[in-house]
């Protein structure tokens, strides 16, 4: 490992963690259409820090939500550290309790062994999200081939965050176990605390890169590396051969500086694809107007980091994770476009933000507001750091001999999957789909709202034990309304198309029932549900 950290030299180097991504085998399922936000501590709407993504596959997988208990003076355990489960990595007698949402029993069953814990967050405020698949050349990948049996966006985060108790920790312990197993994936991960956080770009076997993101910026991207240089960041950390490898096969690829161009050397300007790309350009253009044109271009290189042109908060940045270039020619709402993939796809097996606030004590810091299943037509609902327990939908785990049931009564997934699958058609997007979505809107405002106050009665607390269970309870209230809503939205919206389901689109003459020339236009349904309940906030 190669550290170029400089502290308090700021602005100097900012690096990403590169990570190898691997194409998808037996066992295996890569996210790899993700989108990935990160918002710094300056320019969030409330001072905290957001990293976020959704992790998109098009299949039925389905995800919970979980507590994994602290465990004190325990020696001899392992985690997995490769898809097949043949690998296994040491964990140190005490490791910590963290959140996270991994597969549930019936999903391992049909997919394999492997949790997906997808997004963690543990007692300390160490959070990390790694499943965003990139794709480095084949130079690279021939010079320095994946590894059958390294690490995967699968079993990186529980094992990483279950033993940090900080980013750096996190950080290092990620880059060791690189260097000791390599990476079966070419992919990129964040990990944060309340002090920095940390981008990481994995490219091949053992290369790697990490920075220190500014906290003046966001970044905002597809499946995609973008990271060119490491004098831009104030501290960077990297595999050891990162730039002798290339140099010494013939693929180096340097700036008019003179310096390793990262971009340019391990994927370049012929991995970029307008599958990824164009999600890369509607997050920037989204969050920063002023500086990204209104129109793709696919030669365009597209900043890792970048200033907005307004403060972004937690909620511009699920509706980030929903975006379908709306407004714009590409929309496939709007145009009936079939050739582009967007952010918010109705493939989505799940959407997590992660929020960490810098003034509150570490073991309530975070807040992980989770969308299970797709984001375009769901709800993202609170779960803190601090919760003992999940709430009974959301954290029940369908078992395996349930493998191949889609059960909507007793899984959220699945509900909230359904209700995507009947609203995100384009003919069914105005009548369904926007009454849907708005109702969605309206109980994120209340939930992020109430979650504020909730945090700061729970900072006030002198015991941690009550801090936790007010946490516990508020979460676990939002967790339960979501879903008993979610259940009475899909029934509103099957009536209601039950009631409009006939293949006779024509108007008909009200007296005489002739057919006439003019289509029929079906209203909007009407959402019966009143979404005050998500304003509730215990009283101090």
């Amino acid at each position: 490992m190669n550290d170029s950290c400089k502290p308090g030299n700021a602005g100097k180097i900012l690096l990403a963690v590169l990570l190898a991504i691997v194409i998808l085998s037996s066992l295996s399922v890569t996210a790899f259409a993700c989108t990935a936000v990160y918002v710094g501590q300056e320019v969030s709407e409330d001072g905290t820090v957001i990293i976020a993504k959704c992790n998109d596959y098009p299949e039925v997988l389905a995800n919970n939500i979980a507590v994994t208990d602290r465990v004190e003076d325990e020696p001899g355990r392992q985690m997995p550290v490769d898809e097949a489960c043949t690998m296994f990595y040491d964990l140190p007698p005490t490791t910590c309790q963290y959140i996270s949402t991994p597969w549930m029993a019936a999903t391992q069953a049909i997919n394999g062994p492997v949790l997906d814990a997808a997004v963690c967050a543990n007692e300390y405020g160490v959070s990390m999200i790694m499943s965003i698949t990139a794709f480095a050349n084949e130079q690279a990948l021939s010079a320095d081939p994946l590894d059958e049996n390294g690490i995967t966006e699968d079993n990186a985060d529980d094992l990483v965050v279950c033993q940090s108790t900080t980013a750096r920790e996190a950080l290092d312990l990620l880059m060791k176990i690189l260097d000791t197993y390599g990476s079966r994936e070419s992919c990129i991960a964040f990990i944060a605390d309340q002090q920095e956080t940390w981008y990481v770009e994995m490219y091949t076997g053992h290369q790697y890169a990490a920075v220190k993101l500014p906290a003046d910026k966001v970044c905002a991207f597809g499946n995609e590396f973008s990271l060119e240089y490491l004098s831009d960041y104030e501290c960077a950390l990297t595999s050891a051969e990162l730039e002798s490898l290339p140099a010494e096969n013939g693929f180096a690829r340097y700036g008019d500086n003179g310096e390793l161009n990262l971009f340019q050397t391990y994927s370049g300007s012929d991995m970029t694809i307008n599958y990824s790309h164009m999600r890369t350009w509607i997050a920037h253009q989204v969050l920063a107007p002023s500086l990204f044109g209104d129109d793709y271009a696919h030669e365009a290189f597209y900043p890792l980091c970048f200033d907005p042109d307004r403060n972004v908060s937690v909620r511009d940045v699920m509706n980030l994770l929903r975006n379908r270039y709306e407004g714009t020619k590409y929309s496939p709402d709007e145009t009936g476009r079939t050739d582009m993939r967007v952010i918010g796809t109705d493939t989505a097996m799940s959407a997590h933000i992660l929020q960490t606030d810098p003034a509150l004590p570490p073991q309530m810091s975070t807040v992980l507001w989770e969308c299970t299943a797709p984001a375009v037509y769901g709800v993202f609902v609170p779960v803190s750091n601090a919760v003992t327990r999940i709430g009974d939908s959301y954290g029940r785990n369908q078992p395996a001999e349930e493998a191949g049931q889609f059960n909507i009564q007793e899984y959220p997934w699945f509900a909230f999957k359904e209700l995507n699958t009947l609203c995100v058609d384009r003919s069914a997007r105005p009548i369904y789909g926007i009454p849907v979505s708005r109702y969605w809107q309206e109980a994120e405002a209340g939930m992020t709202a109430g979650m504020a106050e909730v945090l700061k009665q729970a900072a006030a607390e002198e015991d941690p034990d009550a801090a936790a269970a007010l946490l516990t309870a508020y979460c676990c209230r939002m967790q339960e309304q979501a879903f008993s809503d979610a259940k009475a939205l899909l029934n509103e919206v099957m009536w209601t198309m039950a009631k409009n389901c006939d293949t006779l689109k024509n108007n008909r003459d009200p007296k005489t029932h002739e057919i006439l020339d003019t289509l029929k236009t079906i209203p909007p349904m009407e959402v019966t549900l009143d979404p005050a309940a998500y304003g509730f906030i215990p009283a101090p």
